[in-house]
């Protein structure tokens, strides 16, 4: 946080339940945070619109092959923070970063770094499913394809590796010419994870996954993401506290800006050391 003095401003009216940061950093972090040589660390990272500085001061690591949600009220710099780590908002006019965000130790805005193999190796997959309007092999094969010419044997390994990572190939083997649009909801949520999974990313971002999903497909989503943790450094952010229990290994939890808690997700959940954590996990706000 930026200043361990800070105040947080209340949540509406009622000030008993205003939300207050814990006072001392270290008071935020259990004992099991993630261990040494991280996937992406955060050292004093804050995030600018303009004048605004929607994320301040966050210090925390994303232990490889697990997966980490990141929770808190609307507009508290969550995805704002995760969009960073690919560095989508590069697109967003105003946007300027400051502190450091590495992967693998190295900078994430380092002027010389190669933004396109960042984005290769940090996948993204969207609030809302966003597949092209292509045939689902060609969905899959588009990003492969752009790296360079590639076997049409070697591309169909791909495309069917890919498809049974994301527990989609049994739906769709048989009818991959077939346009992706037709695909129903959670399916096009899966294809798009498959499409991310096809150039071998070591980090996958996924920003509230399954808010646009049925129970059902929440449920094939979450799954996934429990099949692929291990392989891959998983960041999640989620409004649902139940989802965030049942898939991640470390919760972050953000308020304001402002990293207020982070630990393993038993704890968190279980025996939060900040009162605004525990506020916000049992309903008293957001």
């Amino acid at each position: 946080m930026e200043n361990s003095k800070e105040k947080i401003s209340p949540l509406g009216r009622d000030a008993d339940r205003a939300p207050s940061v814990c006072a001392d950093v270290k008071a935020r972090r259990t004992d099991d945070t993630p261990p040494s040589e991280p996937a992406v660390s955060a050292r004093g990272f804050c995030v600018n619109y303009g004048s605004f500085r929607a994320v301040k001061n966050v210090d925390m690591d994303f232990a490889r092959g697990r997966v980490t949600a990141i929770i808190g009220p609307s507009g508290c710099g969550k995805s704002t923070f995760l969009r960073c780590i690919n560095r989508m908002n590069d697109f967003v006019d105003g946007c300027t970063t400051s502190g450091l965000l590495a992967l693998d130790g190295v900078n994430i805005f380092h002027k010389r770094l190669d933004v396109v193999e960042l984005r290769r190796r940090v996948g993204m997959v969207f609030q809302r499913p966003n597949p092209f309007p292509k045939s689902i092999y060609d969905n899959i094969a588009y990003g492969v394809r752009l790296r360079g010419r590639i076997a049409r044997s070697a591309l169909d390994e791909i495309v069917e590796s890919s498809l049974r990572r994301a527990a989609l190939w049994d739906e769709v083997k048989d009818r991959l010419s077939s346009s992706a649009l037709g695909l129903s909801g959670g399916q096009q949520q899966r294809l798009c994870i498959a499409r991310a999974l096809a150039v071998k990313p070591e980090v996958l971002l996924m920003d509230e996954p399954c808010s646009a999903l049925d129970p059902k497909s929440t449920a094939r989503v979450e799954e996934l993401i429990g099949a692929l943790s291990g392989d891959y450094t998983i960041a999640i952010v989620t409004h649902n506290m139940q989802q965030a229990s049942r898939v991640s290994d470390f919760t972050a939890f953000f308020y304001e800006g402002n990293l207020v808690e982070f630990g393993r997700t038993s704890d968190i959940f279980t025996n939060p050391k900040c009162e605004a954590t525990n506020d916000y996990i049992t309903g008293r706000f957001g």
